[in-house]
């Protein structure tokens, strides 16, 4: 595997620290960090804050830091960023000798086509978007490349299935799935079958319809309508008895 060239990136010591002074600095276009490690103290410093994002954007892990005079490498440990998720406040860089094995998190980047995908309803999962891996400072690669071109539905990509670059090792699990392609059912909606005789239910709540419902209102006690013929062989109904009289 060739080594990368290592960028380099000169950093301003800050003589002081604290929130408000790092907001002054970051409204100014720079960006508080500290320096740390290999045994000696601390160095709390400012840089470039466009160029730090442009470099975050091109997947550098290692640095060759400048400051006051003075270069040494670097390892990109930690990034914090706001609320937002969408600028950097702050970094922490850990003094690294390149020819030292480093644990660093790298992106998983899938390539391919994977042939499942023409099936009906099939979506393809990558439930891991990072892998951590262990190499030398100098070897780290911008990412890890995961292969789907022969991923059918219901196969599984697994970490035991990756094709790791010379030098370089990971510490997940063997059977962490990486990638799978699986069908989602479409949900079935329920029908409800009709009342018996053909009836459509009642809505509750409806107001009828003109007309609807007047023949049971009408039926106690309406007259029939003029010129109407009551029912073969049926009398007049017997009018009511007046009260008796005193």
């Amino acid at each position: 595997m060739a080594t990368t060239t290592i960028p380099k990136i000169k950093v301003h010591k800050r003589e002081r620290t604290g929130s408000r002074y790092a907001a002054r600095l970051r409204e100014k276009g720079q960006l508080p960090a500290v320096v740390y490690g290999h045994g000696q103290e601390p160095l709390h410093v400012s840089l470039d804050a466009k160029e730090m994002d442009h470099l975050l954007h091109q997947h550098t892990h290692i640095l060759e830091v400048e400051a006051d005079g003075k270069t040494e490498p670097c390892l990109i440990k930690d990034v914090q960023w706001d609320h937002l998720g969408s600028t950097v406040v702050h970094v922490d860089l850990a003094r690294v000798d390149l020819s030292e094995s480093v644990t660093v998190e790298v992106d998983l980047v899938l390539v391919g086509e994977a042939p499942g995908l023409k099936e009906t309803g099939a979506i393809l999962e990558h439930p891991v978007a990072v892998i951590e891996i262990e190499c030398l400072a100098t070897q780290i690669p911008q990412n890890i490349k995961v292969d789907v071109s022969a991923l059918n539905a219901g196969d599984v990509i697994t970490v035991a299935d990756l094709k790791l670059p010379e030098g370089v090792t990971t510490t997940l699990d063997e059977d962490t799935v990486l990638a799978t392609v699986t069908i989602v059912q479409e949900a079935v909606e329920e029908v409800i079958a009709p009342a018996a005789g053909g009836e459509e239910p009642e809505v509750i709540g409806r107001k009828p319809e003109e007309g609807e419902g007047e023949g049971e209102a009408a039926a106690g006690g309406a007259k029939p309508a003029a010129g109407a013929k009551t029912a073969a062989g049926a009398k007049p109904a017997a009018a009511a008895p007046k009260g008796d009289k005193k």
